[in-house]
């Protein structure tokens, strides 16, 4: 490989980190502000967690347009244009004087969906599935970096420069990395235009396999444990532990921490495992660390450390199960890779959005590590379950250690 090829790969590889990563910083760095937000506005928290829900709705939309429009007329132009509308929404959300305005520009930030969805859709453009379930896995390890300081940075603009700061960094993230695509992100896709019809058969044929659906909801019960998680822990530290802005910000980094964790064993050892063992790994994880966590709140260990373990449980798991999940979704029908990647990632934003809104009443209600660390049990033990359907009906996408070293 001569050094233009190797600047050039590095380049992509960059800019598929930041495209998977903008999105999650947009979701959690002004995390640790919600309450501060909630009283400016003077609205009550389960508010501020609505406009939460409303942005992974819109998100769920705009992954519905953005998946088969891709695959019809490339992925470039998708991305800008999605990267143009997050940007100017970002920088509306930083001069919202009431909440009503913040809430419009806050659900506007979700057409950010199409970076994440779409570098997913490059990966499996570029690589065959078990080398793709790799190279998503470093993807993710870089880009986890965003969402680990991201809280914590936001915490600290919280109580320095108020929460506007966090939506202000976005917008300046969006045009940098608009320039970013412009010039690093070539087109991976045919860009034959089809016919508008073409949109509803694409989904009508991934939405006529069971393991399409099993592996989204695999992904979409990961995430969901996630989503428990960043919304609960503000008001569980609050309630129980006393904690400010800035710790809780540290808090709500530690499970991207062990997504880090999890993401760089799934680009050590996805091409030596199957996808089904290293989704099975990843969903057993999380499942028996929150299970020691519950178990142990239940017995009166009333401690950060022991929510902490639940936290990292999911965040390794996570790591290790999602980019072999991502990659099976898009070879269950390859030539649909970006239609795939969309409509996998509407159910679980919708999942996202609707657990978002349960936690955020729930917690409200009885803000304790107890009731956080059962949510989380309750959705990642259902994720579970598809894992273990999949293994059981699944047999082309077994990877073994012989065919990956042929």
């Amino acid at each position: 490989m001569t050094s233009e090829h190797m600047r050039a790969s590095s380049g992509l590889m960059v800019t598929l980190v930041l495209l998977a990563a903008l999105p999650l910083l947009s979701l959690n760095m002004f995390l640790p502000s919600l309450g501060v937000m909630a009283s400016e506005f003077v609205v009550g928290y389960d508010a501020m967690a609505l406009t939460i829900s409303t942005y992974l709705l819109f998100t769920a939309g705009i992954q519905l347009i953005a998946g088969p429009a891709a695959d019809c007329y490339g992925r470039r132009p998708i991305v800008l244009i999605g990267l143009l509308i997050f940007g100017l929404a970002s920088l509306g959300c930083a001069f919202a004087q009431s909440y009503e305005a913040f809430f419009l520009w806050r659900t506007l930030q979700g057409a950010v969906a199409t970076a994440g969805v779409l570098s997913r859709a490059v990966v499996g453009d570029i690589f065959p599935p078990q080398r793709s379930a790799s190279v998503l896995g470093y993807i993710a390890m870089g880009m986890s970096i965003a969402p680990i300081l991201g809280p914590m940075i936001g915490g600290i603009m919280g109580e320095t420069l108020g929460w506007r700061s966090s939506f202000c960094v976005y917008s300046i993230c969006a045009f940098c990395l608009i320039l970013q695509v412009f010039f690093c992100l070539p087109e991976t896709a045919s860009g034959r235009k089809k016919p508008t019809k073409a949109f509803l058969k694409s989904y009508f044929a991934l939405c006529r396999s069971a393991l399409f659906w099993a592996y989204s909801l695999v992904m979409a019960c990961g995430i969901g444990g996630f989503f428990v998680f960043v919304i609960g822990i503000p008001l569980v530290t609050a309630a129980e532990f006393g904690a400010n802005e800035a710790t809780t910000g540290i808090l709500i980094g530690s499970i991207t921490c062990g997504f880090l964790s999890g993401s760089f064993l799934s680009g050590s050892m996805s091409l030596s495992h199957s996808l089904d063992r290293m989704i099975l790994y990843g969903r057993g994880l999380g499942t028996f660390g929150l299970s020691i966590s519950f178990t142990l709140l239940l017995l009166g260990h009333n401690d950060m450390s022991v929510i902490l373990l639940g936290a990292l449980s999911v965040g390794v798991g996570n790591g290790i199960a999602t980019p072999s999940a991502s990659t099976a979704v898009m070879n269950v029908k390859r030539d649909l890779s970006g239609s795939a990647s969309g409509l996998s990632g509407c159910l679980i934003v919708v999942i996202g959005a609707l657990v978002t809104s349960l936690t955020g009443i729930l917690m409200q209600i009885h803000a304790t590590g107890l009731m956080l660390i059962g949510l989380m049990f309750t959705i990642t033990a259902i994720g579970l379950g598809f894992a273990i359907w999949a293994a059981l009906q699944n047999k082309p996408y077994e990877i073994t250690k012989a065919s990956s070293g042929s």
